[in-house]
Order: structure tokens, then C-alpha cells, then sequence
């Protein structure tokens, strides 16, 4: 079996004698298609200066531009769910790494945690009263707590995680929504770090 002449992983395939390995050959397939998007949007640009040039609209034919797929629906992780409507306006790698500590806690029998970190990333992620910039520090500082406890005590870094109880509770201390949520989860939290 050969090797892929671009990164010497097993080749699969070989285009123009230079054999690919799966990644790579995506990746051929990928730029294939970008280029032909930018092919088909420059005949159908020129399509359009003929049919001005003339006069004429809507008369000649066009191909049609073939456009990604987006995922439409609620975006869920395990254990968080997010509505669609919000995704934009939220790190989601912060709400991936929280599910993913969630789960870990989740494994260590820590239910009453798992579910009100739950309530509480939700009300955040759902709070319309938050500007994305806010939402985000919040979800970030989750995201610092759930990855702490996931470590071994003496790794912990406990001024950080008291300072971050301590802005988290500052920032969710007059919203209605949150505020309850929050009371309920931080003891808990304070209790893992303890």
C-alpha cells in the first residue's frame, strides 16, 4: 500500500499519480467544490452584464449555486440543550466543554450537580436580558469551574475558582431568572472545591 504523498498517511486513492489518504483527498474534494462554486457564480454574473447589456431580464438560463447545509434545528449535547435561535451569539465550544465536565460529574454520582448546572448554563444561554458579551463571560466561567473540578484537588487553582464564584454570583445578582439558579448551584460548586 502506498503512502499519501502529501502527509504519508496509507493513500486510498490516487488524482493526477499523487496518492491521497482519506483526509487529504476530502480536502482535494472540498477545493474541487469551492472552485466550481466561484466557476458557476462567475458564468451567472456574466449571464446577468449580457442580459443587461441587452436589456433583457429573466431571459437567459443560470445555474444554480449550491449553498451548505446549515443545521437548522435546537442544538443539544448531552445533557445541555440550545435553542437554535441563540447558537450564533454563544461560544459553543465553552457550552461543549461544560457538557463534556457534565458528564464526567455525571459518572461520579453527582446528579443534584449535573442538574442544576443544567438549569442554570440553560438560563444563561436562554436569558434574553444578557448581551452576548456577558453571556459568554458567564458561560466561560462555568466552563472554568466545570473543568477545575474535574481535577485532582492539589491542581486546582482555588483563588481563581473563589474569584470566579464570587464575579459569577456578582453578575446574576439582579437578574431575576438567574439569581435563584445561581444560589442553588454555587453551593454546590463550593462544596466540590471545599
Amino acid at each position: 500500500m502506498s503512502s499519501c504523498s502529501q502527509c504519508g498517511k496509507p493513500a486510498i486513492i490516487a488524482v493526477d499519480n499523487n496518492p491521497l489518504c482519506v483526509d487529504c483527498y476530502l480536502k482535494f474534494q472540498q477545493a474541487m467544490q469551492i472552485q466550481d462554486t466561484m466557476y458557476v457564480k462567475e458564468m451567472n454574473y456574466l449571464t446577468d452584464m449580457m442580459e443587461a447589456t441587452v436589456g433583457l431580464y429573466g431571459v437567459l438560463p443560470k445555474y444554480k449555486v449550491r449553498q451548505p447545509v446549515v443545521y437548522q434545528g435546537p442544538l443539544t449535547f448531552h445533557n445541555i440543550k440550545v435553542d437554535q435561535s441563540v447558537i450564533g451569539s454563544i461560544n459553543t465550544g465553552e457550552v461543549q466543554r461544560i457538557d463534556v465536565a457534565m458528564s464526567h460529574i455525571k459518572t461520579s454520582g453527582n446528579e443534584e450537580l449535573v442538574k442544576a448546572l443544567k438549569e442554570f448554563t440553560e438560563a444563561v444561554i436562554a436569558e434574553t436580558k444578557l448581551d452576548a458579551e456577558l453571556k459568554n463571560q458567564i458561560i466561560e466561567q462555568i466552563s472554568f469551574l466545570t473543568s477545575q473540578s474535574a481535577l485532582p484537588k492539589e491542581k486546582r487553582k482555588s483563588g481563581i475558582i473563589k474569584a470566579v464564584l464570587l464575579a459569577i454570583k456578582n453578575m446574576v445578582s439582579t437578574m431575576v431568572a438567574l439569581s435563584p439558579l445561581w444560589n442553588n448551584l454555587q453551593p454546590l460548586l463550593e462544596h466540590i472545591f471545599t
